[in-house]
Formats: C-alpha cells, structure tokens, sequence
C-alpha cells in the first residue's frame, strides 16, 4: 500500500495579504509623472522644432488664404466698379385704348386710354450706343411704346428700337450720346460650371435705383450653375423655348432682366432673362441667354440677314406603327426622317432616312409639330442636340443649322 505525506491542518495555512488599490493609484501617478519629466527633460531641441513647426505651417497657410481672399474681393470690387455704367435702367410706356363692358358707360364716357409703364434693364455695348436688352422689356402685350434709356450718372436718352426679335427675346436699342461707357462681348462657350460671375441690373425698378435720377445698379456674386440648359415659358403670345441658357445662382428678380451676367474680366457672357420661382423672386434659379448667341443674333442684324430663314434640310413626319415595327423601333413618339437634302446641315450632321429623332437638346420629341416647334426662332448657325434611334441603336447627333 502507498503512504502519502502527511496533509496539513488547513487551519495553519496564512492567506497571502492584498495590496491596497489606493496604493497602486499612487504608484501609478508617480510613474506617470516621472515618465513626463524624463520626456521633458531630455528631448532634444531638435524635437521641440519638430513639435512646434506643423502649428508655424497652419499659421502660415491661414494668413495666405486670407491674403487670397483679399485679393478674390478685391477683384470683384474693381471689375463690378468698371462694369456698372454700362448697364442701364430701362423705361417704357405703352398706351391702350379700352371700352367698358357696360353700354350705358361707354354711352357717356366713350373709350379709355391707359398708360401701363415698366421697366428693366440693358447693356450698352459699343460707343455708337448700341443696346442690347429682352424683348419682354421693351414690349408690353407684343406693343411697344416711348423708351427712355437712364444711365448710372444720370444722363438720359430716348432711345430707338434698331430690331427687335420676340422668338429668341431679344432687342437691339440705339441711343445718341458721347463718352458712353460699354462693355465688351466675351465667349460664353469658354465657360465653365462652378466659375465665378457677376450679375448687374436694376431689381424692382424705382424702388431700389432711385428712378429717373439714375444711380448705381445692383450687383450679385454667383457661379455658373450649369450650361446648356433649357426651358419653356408661357407668354402672351405662346410658349417660349428657351435653348442652351446660362444657368446662375448670382440673384436675378423682376427688373434684371436685359441686364448684364459679367466674367471677373469684366465682358459680357450672357443677357439675364428668366427665373424659376414660386414667389417670383429669386431662388437662385436664373438664367441667361449666352453671349455667343447674342453675338450670332447681331452678326445677321448687322448683315440685315432674316433669323427666320433657317435650313435643316429634313423632312418629316409622325412615326406610325407600321413604320415602327419595320424601323426596329420600342418607344413611344417620335419623329421619323423620310428625305435628307443633299449637302444639306443634316447631310453634313450624318443623319438619314429611317432615323427616328426622339429627343432635342434634352426635350422628349412626341411627333413631327413637336420638333418643328423646337426649332421656332432659331438662328443660323445654331447648334442643336440630336437624340436619334437608328436601328433600334439610340444614339447623339449634332446638327448646325443652315441659312436658305
């Protein structure tokens, strides 16, 4: 049999004591702080640079920012200050003559006369005089009256109406005077989104500008927004397209429009002209016919040229299902392409028969009166989107538009 050792009473055996935490906290401050004073102490003064250079660094790059934000204001300053005389305030009066509806009153007081007043703005763009501003400035329900053109020293002039182009919604003003200031036309095509612009006008008329006294206009700071963009208007004479706009959050209201959208080298990018908003001011939604169509505008002006005597060279029609079943073709609307001039614009822009145009410079096309709409008050020269399906292929034409 196996002996074992004898087992101790477990009444002899002695716990272990514990260490108080208090203690141990104690210790653990002292170390913390001998291990800062050793750190201290010892580093090098290389190491101090080091710590101390990232906080010189962020000191430097702020006070250069703010150099730069000096110098950004500053030069808004100076090209708003070059810009504003040549942007004027523009009044017009239109006459009507009314009947009441009442016999027994047109008996005794016969017919009526109203004088209805409005007014926008306009930029002067050449010493001659030359303005250029809306037509919807100028016209009040499709009449025109007796123009007073007001500039920011005060002088004023009645003006002309040289030509004026209610499709595209612009007119071309002329008035007498010396030592005008003007700006010039820049390229709106060298633009960019997110690029700086500055819009100049007369907001809410008398109210603000100080009426018939002249006075600066007002000026807002914005971006461009986007480009190419397009929309419709219902005005008393139709719907209006508005094609391959100036978008900008630079402020537009009642007023701006015929006035000024300027680059910070002070020329003219675009002609303010509409807005979108539910309360009629602004939301940061305006728009801007580019220069670049106005400069097109002018150069047929200037050649006493047609603008309505554009050439596609298509023919079209409506899309039937006959025609879409033998075309390849799943959507709806449409217009079809039945002859293509030779030599034509749209020769030279690949188009051909059978191609189906469902879309224009981003309008959806529903048939053939629809895409001949789009092209109402075009001008040549103009570039316009194609979206076509050849094939059951969906693809981008550009087609530049001819004079006949």
């Amino acid at each position: 049999m196996d002996t074992y050792p004898p087992y101790e009473d477990y009444r002899a055996f002695n716990r272990p004591k514990r260490r108080s935490p208090l203690i141990l906290l104690l210790l653990f401050v002292l170390g913390f702080g001998l291990g800062m004073f050793w750190t201290n102490r010892f580093q090098t003064s290389r190491g101090v640079e080091t710590a101390v250079k990232p906080v010189a660094e962020a000191q430097e790059v702020s006070k250069t920012d703010l150099q730069n934000a000096m110098s950004y204001d500053r030069l808004v300053m100076e090209v708003a200050k070059k810009a504003m005389p040549a942007v004027v305030s523009i009044h017009t009066t239109v006459s009507f003559v009314y009947r009441y509806n009442d016999p027994f009153f047109n008996m005794f007081f016969g017919p009526q006369r109203d004088n209805i007043p409005a007014m926008g703005s306009g930029v002067i763009i050449g010493q001659d005089g030359i303005i250029i501003t809306n037509n919807h400035v100028i016209s009040i329900r499709n009449q025109i009256g007796r123009l007073d053109v007001i500039l920011t020293d005060g002088r004023k002039f009645k003006a002309k109406v040289i030509r004026n182009f209610p499709e595209q919604d612009l007119a071309v003003l002329s008035i007498d005077g010396k030592d005008l200031p003007y700006l010039e036309i820049g390229s709106s095509g060298s633009l960019s989104t997110g690029q700086t612009v500055l819009a100049i006008g007369n907001p809410f008329g008398d109210s603000i500008t100080g009426g018939l006294a002249g006075g600066e206009p007002t000026v807002t700071r914005g971006i461009i927004s986007a480009m190419k963009r397009n929309l419709t208007i219902d005005t008393d004479s139709g719907i209006r397209y508005y094609r391959n706009m100036l978008q900008t959050d630079a402020a537009i209201n009642e007023g701006n429009s015929g006035g000024a959208l300027i680059d910070l080298n002070g020329n003219l990018i675009g002609v303010n002209t509409a807005i979108i908003s539910k309360s009629g001011g602004s939301v940061g939604i305006g728009f801007a016919i580019p220069s670049d169509r106005v400069k097109l505008i002018l150069d047929h002006y200037r050649k006493n040229d047609d603008l309505g005597k554009w050439d596609t060279g298509l023919k079209i029609q409506d899309i039937t299902r006959e025609m879409a079943r033998s075309l390849k073709f799943k959507e709806e609307g449409g217009a079809v392409i039945l002859d293509v001039k030779r030599n034509s614009p749209a020769d030279k822009s690949g188009l051909k028969v059978g191609d189906i145009i469902t879309g224009v410079n981003g309008f959806t096309i529903n048939d053939s009166e629809e895409l001949v709409s789009m092209f109402r008050g075009s001008v040549p020269g103009e570039i316009f989107t194609l979206i076509i399906v050849r094939g059951g292929t969906k693809m981008n034409k550009e087609l530049k538009l001819g004079a006949q």
